[in-house]
C-alpha cells in the first residue's frame, strides 16, 4: 500500500521533531497509534547511534499497510527534538507521549475515538503511565508490559550473574575467586542508593559516567500496578521468549491487574527488539 510520510514538529515542553504518515486509502478519518520508544537516545525510527535497527521504522509501515496512521517521534535530544536525555525524568518522556497524543487528536485525518498507544520495552511503563492522564482507545505493550524498571534491571544482572557463574577455564576461575557477581551487585546497590538519595538530574559515577538520576528516582517511585489496575481499555501484550531484558513470564499478569479487556502472547524465538533470535541468548551480548 503505498503511503504519506510528513516530518512535523509537535511544539510541547520541548519542540519534538516526528514523523506522521498516512495510509492511501478512502477514508477521510483513520484510526492512529502513537509509538513510544524504549530507554536510550533512540530516533524515531528505532535507531541508537551505531545500530541501526529501524525497528519503529517497520512497526510504522506494517501499521500503515494495515490502514493505520502512525506517529513517531525522536526521544529528548536526539534528532530533530530538544533537550537533554540524561536530564530527562520518567514524567518528561510522559509528558512528550502526551504532547504527541494532543497533536493526533488536533489532525483532521485522526479517528479521535481510535488513538491507541504503543509502547516498547520502557515505552510500556510510559504507555502505562500515560493512560492515567488521558483516554484513549487501547494500549499494545510490547516486550516489558507489567515490569518495572528496577524489576527488569534486577532480572538483567541476575541473567549476568548465572553467566559468570556458568563460565569455566581461567575466566570462570578468575571471576569465582574474585567475587565478581557480589561487587557488582554491591556497587549497583550502592549507586541505586545514590540516585534516590540525590536531588540532582545527573549523577556521576566515578567522576566519569553520567547516570540519570532524575529518571530513575522517578521511575522508582511510580506505582506501575497501580496505575495497570486503572487500565480500562482493551490491552494487548506481546513478549519474546528470549527477551533477557525483561521477565518473560510478567507478560500473563497483565489479565489480573487490568480491568478491561486483555490478550496476551509470547512469541517463540523473538527476542527483546522484536527479531528472530537464532541460538542461545545471552546478556553479555
Amino acid at each position: 500500500m503505498k503511503r504519506r510520510d510528513e516530518n512535523i514538529q509537535i511544539h510541547g515542553n520541548v519542540t519534538i521533531g516526528a514523523t506522521i504518515s498516512f495510509p492511501e486509502t478512502a477514508e477521510t478519518q483513520a484510526p492512529a497509534v502513537l509509538i513510544i520508544a524504549g530507554t536510550g537516545a533512540g530516533d524515531r525510527d528505532g535507531n541508537i547511534g551505531k545500530f541501526r535497527l529501524n525497528l519503529y521504522k517497520m512497526i510504522a509501515e506494517e501499521l500503515i499497510n494495515a490502514g493505520v496512521i502512525t506517529l513517531r517521534y525522536d526521544k529528548r535530544g536526539v534528532g530533530e527534538t530538544e533537550g537533554d536525555l540524561n536530564k530527562a525524568g520518567m514524567w518528561d518522556l510522559v509528558s512528550d507521549a502526551e504532547s504527541c497524543i494532543d497533536y493526533l487528536r488536533n489532525h483532521p485525518n485522526v479517528d479521535k475515538e481510535r488513538i491507541f498507544l504503543l509502547g516498547h520495552s520502557e515505552g510500556t511503563m510510559l504507555a502505562t503511565a500515560l493512560n492515567e492522564k488521558t483516554t484513549v482507545a487501547g494500549l499494545i505493550l510490547l516486550a516489558g508490559a507489567a515490569d518495572t524498571i528496577e524489576e527488569a534491571t534486577k532480572y538483567q544482572r541476575e541473567l549476568l550473574y548465572e553467566e559468570f557463574n556458568q563460565e569455566t577455564g581461567l575466566k570462570g576461575w578468575l571471576l569465582k575467586k574474585l567475587n565478581v557477581a557480589e561487587k557488582a551487585e554491591k556497587n549497583a546497590q550502592k549507586i541505586f542508593s545514590r540516585m534516590l538519595e540525590s536531588d540532582k538530574d545527573v549523577m556521576r559515577v566515578q567522576f566519569v559516567v553520567k547516570m540519570p538520576a532524575k529518571w530513575f528516582r522517578e521511575h522508582h517511585n511510580f506505582d506501575l500496578y497501580n496505575a495497570m489496575r486503572k487500565i480500562s481499555c482493551p490491552v494487548l501484550a506481546i513478549n519474546g521468549s528470549k527477551d533477557v531484558q525483561t521477565r518473560i513470564e510478567n507478560v500473563y499478569k497483565v489479565p489480573n491487574l487490568v480491568n478491561g479487556p486483555a490478550e496476551v502472547h509470547v512469541i517463540e524465538g523473538m527476542n527483546h527488539i522484536l527479531r528472530k533470535q537464532e541460538g542461545d541468548v545471552s546478556i553479555q551480548k
